[in-house]
């Protein structure tokens, strides 16, 4: 990992160019070991204003430090809670059912079928009963299988 104080070992010219692109949190590190250190006003001065441009970025939802985040940088949500309502109805599965909108079943990174190529035994649920001990539990499924 490149420690990113390293930095502090140019000039005040070239802490300034190097500081482009830095987080927010490396910023607060240069500037903490620039005070525990040389302490140059250019440089305290640049990390000034580097830091307060990285704290209006985040205001403003970037992830990065830069007033021109890339491309890659994401936003944050913003949006508040989905409020969808919690299933109380469910498939014979198992499954919930439940409307979760802009969701397409159909696409890869979700299973629409979870029991697909399985057995009735695999889908047997096997709830757990919160008034007894697990001792007595185990104890009438072990006399139950006999």
């Amino acid at each position: 990992m490149n420690d990113v104080t390293k930095l502090l070992d140019g000039s005040v010219d070239d802490v300034k160019g190097g500081l482009a692109g830095l987080s927010h949190d490396d910023l607060l590190k240069l500037k903490s070991a620039e005070e525990a250190g040389k302490k140059r006003s250019g440089v305290l001065d640049a990390l000034a204003s580097a830091i307060a441009t990285a704290e209006a970025d985040r205001a403003q939802g970037f992830t990065q430090a830069s007033a021109n985040p890339p491309a890659i940088a994401a936003q944050l949500d913003t949006s508040g809670p989905a409020n969808i309502p919690a299933a109380d109805a469910f498939d014979p599965s198992g499954a919930p059912l439940q409307v979760v909108p802009d969701v397409d079943p159909n696409h890869p990174a979700v299973d629409n079928d979870p029991r697909a190529g399985t057995t009735e035994l695999q889908n047997r649920i096997d709830f757990n009963d919160p008034t007894k001990p697990g001792h007595e539990v185990v104890a009438e499924q072990l006399a139950g299988k006999k």
